[in-house]
């Protein structure tokens, strides 16, 4: 009996020791539970955001900011003269903006009065790169151009310049969507100063 009694407490020892170990395995499984669940979270979150700002493709902007005028000829019915254009190209996105060869056009009324290449070529992730073209502009005497003779007169020439780059937008590799960059800008050929007045873009 005695013997029984010397021996229970340590049974009762050891049997309160197992229950420790386990009660501090259960809480490390949940602890590493917690920390699995708050991972794939942090993780979702992440890639949420990786595509919606990453992965979001828009198109880059093209604009004009700056046009030199060289060489103004004009009588009461037509003009010539050469302009030098530099644009502006905004690429916006992750992802470099690889794009082909185009044409910037500009227009008197309904008539195109001027055309110049593009040249083909890349712009980094959220990059800008400045284009110049040149462009040698003839006004004619045909019906498209009935009213140059006044707006000569006036010394003010309302010119619209077109432009387009296709191309597409490549991110890390793994995504290229097509994109096209589009430019329309309006503007005053000034014949007493022979400048560029009033540009706008859009």
């Amino acid at each position: 009996m005695e013997e029984e009694n010397h021996l229970n407490p340590l049974a009762k020892k050891y049997q309160k020791s197992e229950e420790f170990v386990a009660k501090q395995d259960g809480g490390g499984s949940s602890k590493t539970l917690v920390y699995i669940l708050l991972a794939v979270v942090l993780l979702s979150i992440a890639f949420l955001i990786f595509g919606l700002v990453v992965l979001r493709i828009k198109a880059p902007t093209l604009r004009l900011s700056n046009v030199v005028v060289k060489g103004l000829r004009h009588n009461s019915s037509s003009l010539n003269t050469t302009m030098i254009a530099y644009f502006r190209l905004h690429n916006m996105n992750f992802g470099r903006f690889d794009f082909h060869d185009g044409k910037a056009t500009l227009s008197y009324g309904n008539a195109t009065v001027g055309a110049a290449a593009i040249s083909g070529g890349r712009v980094g992730g959220r990059k800008r790169r400045g284009i110049d073209a040149t462009v040698e502009v003839i006004s004619g005497s045909s019906e498209n151009y009935m009213n140059i003779s006044r707006d000569i007169e006036s010394n003010l020439v309302r010119l619209v310049s077109l432009a387009e780059l296709r191309g597409e937008i490549r991110v890390m590799n793994i995504v290229n969507r097509r994109r096209t960059a589009v430019m329309n800008c309006s503007m005053d050929l000034n014949l007493t100063t022979q400048e560029i007045q009033g540009l706008s873009c859009r």
